[in-house]
């Protein structure tokens, strides 16, 4: 049941409305029902306050009552939804002008258990969209939300008021996500891990000219390729094997040792190395590499407006370490090696390496969500662009949608999960072993992320969060029967 709490304030002492208790607090708010009450649906609540800023609300014309009655229920103010009982002693006195909290229920619509376990688990969902290269991405946040906190911060940088900044936003880290960055980056290591053994046993091919993978024993029949000259082969794929890179879409971005420090330039973009954005991210959330060092703050930073005016000063970055154990972490955190021609031997067990790979993408996609709340991810609107820190790099590398028109600059905005790691959805096939998918039953089959669909055809569980999308009780019929199909 909804709590809807109501304010009556400024009445005048009267024995037929509310009998004050005699307590340590002089406005607290008696249980005693009155007449003008008995005749709406709720109570008297045990705790008032006069904090809450709400609607006058005019009941007059619903009860029968007195004019003098009527006039009260005109200084009844609307309270926004907040439970009665979660009122606490402190809020029970009123600070200026005294009051009484009046709560009555009103019935919510229940649901079904069958309705909540389809809200949870839908029987299909359609396909992810293709979004349009010639049109910027849609913002995360909507754009009038962050026009408006930019107007707060001008306002208060034009008063003098320094911006209220919290960790990790003031250059301190959080305390509670240490062990989940460190969890991250050890299931990093362990997905790259088991990619690399699974590639030996499950095929996967991809597109020469256009970035479509599939996984199976041949490519598919879909004539879907958007490449160069695509209009000459009709829109047939050129299928070649494919890495991990396919499967695990490597998405790098500059490791910094100071966020706030200096900013990258495109004249000084080779000072800066190139690392997968989940490691970066890490390293900011308070993984130490001695490969990659960075600043530790003990004193928050000040900012004003959008300028910083207290850093610490500039701090000389360390050389990072190479030595040759350095070199090996390398490896790990990173595709290097296995595209490097690195001999991988199969898994011993396929089907406990893809439940081990599966669980590991499950865990890097959920770390990397709860240090994204916290720490801040840029991406370009336009192209794949990503980076770690408070604001973009000055790098002029863009070549998407007319770049001419912004010199190269990336435009950069709030970046989301699957821009981080790319799902990279496939077709999923049900049985491996059978023809491959065609253009004539496109609308039968269903799709998955890349890496799932690897884990799966070498022997995982498929995942409850991954099953509407890969359509899995629908049938697919045969080319014949397809045009009978409504």
């Amino acid at each position: 049941m909804a709590v809807t709490a109501i304010v009556a304030s400024s009445f005048p002492s009267s024995q037929h409305l509310i009998s004050s208790s005699s307590s340590s607090c002089p406005h607290r708010a008696s249980k005693v029902r009155t007449p003008l009450l008995q005749s709406s649906r709720g109570s008297i609540a045990t705790s008032s306050s006069s904090s809450f800023v709400g609607e006058k609300l005019f009941l007059a014309g619903g009860v029968n009552q007195s004019r003098r009655e009527c006039s009260l229920w005109r200084n009844l103010i609307f309270v926004p939804p907040k439970a009665v009982s979660e009122l606490d002693d402190s809020e029970a006195c009123l600070d200026s002008t005294p009051g009484e909290v009046f709560g009555y229920a009103s019935p919510e619509p229940r649901h079904s258990s069958a309705a909540r376990k389809y809200d949870r688990h839908p029987q299909n969902v359609d396909l992810p969209p293709v979004l349009p290269k010639k049109k910027k991405k849609p913002y995360p946040i909507p754009i009038h939300k962050v026009q408006r906190s930019a107007r707060i911060d001008k306002k208060l940088a034009q008063m003098g008021v320094e911006k209220h900044l919290e960790p990790p936003k003031n250059g301190l880290l959080v305390p509670e996500l240490i062990p989940v960055a460190y969890q991250t980056l050890e299931s990093w290591k362990v997905l790259i891990e088991g990619l690399a053994q699974l590639l030996t046993v499950v095929p996967v091919y991809g597109c020469r000219e256009c970035p479509e993978v599939y996984v199976g024993s041949a490519g598919h029949l879909i004539q879907d390729c958007s490449g160069p000259q695509n209009v000459k082969r009709r829109s047939r794929h050129v299928w070649v094997r494919g890495t991990i890179n396919d499967v695990l879409i490597p998405i790098e971005a500059y490791h910094l040792f100071d966020p706030f420090g200096h900013r990258i330039k495109h004249e000084t973009r080779f000072n800066y190395e190139r690392i997968p954005a989940v490691v970066e991210l890490c390293i900011q959330a308070g993984v130490e590499l001695p490969q990659y060092p960075s600043r530790r703050r003990s004193i928050p930073v000040r900012m004003l407006g959008k300028k910083v005016i207290d850093r610490g000063g500039f701090v000389e970055e360390p050389k990072p370490c190479r030595s040759q154990d350095a070199m090996a972490l390398l490896s790990e955190i990173d595709t290097y090696a296995v595209l490097n021609g690195q001999f991988i031997s199969p898994p011993a067990d396929t089907r406990k390496a893809a439940e081990r790979t599966l669980k590991a993408y499950s865990t890097v996609r959920s770390g990397v969500r709860q240090l994204m709340k916290k720490y801040t991810v840029k991406a370009c609107g336009y192209c794949s662009e990503v980076h770690v820190g408070p604001w973009g790099h000055n790098a002029k590398l863009c070549g998407a949608f007319k770049h001419q028109w912004r010199d190269g600059k990336h435009g950069w905005q709030d970046a989301t999960i699957d821009e981080v790691i790319p799902p990279n959805f496939v077709w999923h096939l049900k049985d491996p072993q059978g023809p491959p998918p065609s253009g004539a039953l496109k609308r039968f089959y269903g799709k998955a992320p890349a890496v799932v669909e690897v884990c799966v055809q070498a022997g995982a569980e498929i995942p409850d969060a991954y099953r509407p999308m890969m359509r899995l009780d629908i049938v697919v019929p045969e080319a014949e029967e397809a045009r009978l199909v409504a």
